[in-house]
């Protein structure tokens, strides 16, 4: 009986599987588009744009438009404008700024007239309607980005017209038409020293020299100007009386800071003096040593010129007391196989120099080993061979 149930439960079990609807086959999976690629390398996402720019723009009728502009992280930013024409009031926008779809690309509220500026590394480009080509080396169009606050401790005009060496490098009239008079010579351009008080120019004949003052309204006011005497072409002459006549009156300052900052000098009359700022050796190196070297006339054949043409110079240094006279035994000849910055040397003519001699120490931008900076010529003589 036992086996007759267990036989009864088996044909029962295959009867039930045999019933069993088959499952239909799976179907192909369908395709899914893949996510969107996001460029990693748009100014958008990879450059830290946030913080202030600042610079000179183009302008049709004055020398250029001073410009601060900051972008915040949340799409506001604020724009301050000024005119570099004499006594001209600032002029200021608020709003918000949105990305192009290329990521490059900021276009400003209509608080802004819409302007739109491409997205570099620490700077932005102003661009014209329709331009979509980034041109880096317009000047006049693009902003730099300024250190954070409490980068530099030395932010007071007189410090930093002491900390730089100013070259002038445009000049403007009221119609703003270029001041050619300034520009006698392509090959050289006057250079402006603020240090300790005292304001030293050079680029025509005759050196200039004067007392310099910052009044409260931070006005550039020169006093006291006096220059050498000597006979120059009628182009130089003329240059050191254009630039003499315009530092007769107050002057108001316009400072672009940066680390190539831009200095420009408004005139009563409507002039526009524009320099650009290097750091001084002082600066950036700290206080100097005074030293005196004597520069033979001929140079002689070394491997580590630094002139480029196998020729170094021949140097010994000198000692003088406090009445300019000559103690001691000078050193003995030895090549000098690094630059005198701001001395040229003529052959035949042997040259006693004092300088200021500066130990920085080696970094990325400094190599190792002592700076010489040209401070003044003592002694010039004409050797015969």
């Amino acid at each position: 009986m036992r086996y007759l149930l267990l036989g009864l439960f088996a044909a029962a079990l295959v009867g039930c599987q045999s019933e069993k609807t088959p499952e239909p086959p799976l179907e192909p999976t369908a395709e899914v588009d893949p996510a969107p690629v996001v460029d990693m390398h748009t100014s958008r996402i990879a450059l830290d744009w946030a913080g202030t720019y600042e610079g000179l723009l183009s302008c049709a009728d004055c020398a250029g438009i001073h410009t601060q502009l900051t972008l915040e992280p949340d799409g506001r930013f604020e724009m301050v404008t000024r005119r570099l024409v004499r006594d001209a009031a600032p002029s200021s926008a608020r709003g918000t700024f949105d990305w192009e779809a290329d990521g490059n690309t900021i276009a400003l509220s209509d608080d802004a007239d819409g302007q739109r500026f491409a997205v570099g590394e620490g700077r932005l480009l102003l661009l014209e309607a329709g331009q979509t080509e980034r041109a880096w080396d317009r000047s006049a169009a693009t902003l730099t980005q300024s250190p954070p606050a409490g980068f530099s401790t030395r932010q007071d005009l007189h410090e930093m017209l002491e900390d730089h060496r100013w070259q002038l490098v445009d000049a403007r009239d009221a119609a703003n038409a270029r001041i050619d008079a300034l520009f006698p010579d392509p090959e050289r351009s006057f250079e402006f020293h603020f240090a300790e008080s005292r304001l030293h120019a050079q680029g025509g004949c005759n050196g200039f020299r004067a007392a310099f003052a910052i009044d409260a309204d931070d006005r550039l006011e020169v006093t006291g100007a006096v220059s050498t005497m000597m006979a120059c072409a009628a182009p130089l002459m003329e240059a050191d009386a254009a630039l003499s006549a315009r530092m007769a009156e107050p002057l108001e300052t316009v400072l672009v800071r940066g680390a190539q900052p831009t200095l420009v000098l408004l005139t009563p009359a409507g002039d526009a003096l524009v320099l650009k700022g290097e750091l001084t050796p002082e600066a950036r190196y700290g206080a100097p040593t005074r030293v005196f070297l004597e520069v033979a006339a001929q140079t002689v054949a070394c491997e580590a010129s630094v002139r480029g043409d196998g020729l170094c110079l021949q140097v010994r240094e000198i000692t003088f007391d406090e009445q300019g006279l000559r103690v001691d035994t000078p050193s003995e000849w030895q090549v000098l196989t690094t630059d005198i910055e701001g001395y040229q040397h003529e052959p035949g003519i042997r040259n006693v120099l004092r300088l200021k001699r500066f130990e920085p120490t080696a970094g990325p931008d400094v190599s190792a080993g002592p700076i010489y900076v040209l401070d003044l010529v003592v002694e010039s003589e004409v050797v015969s061979d």
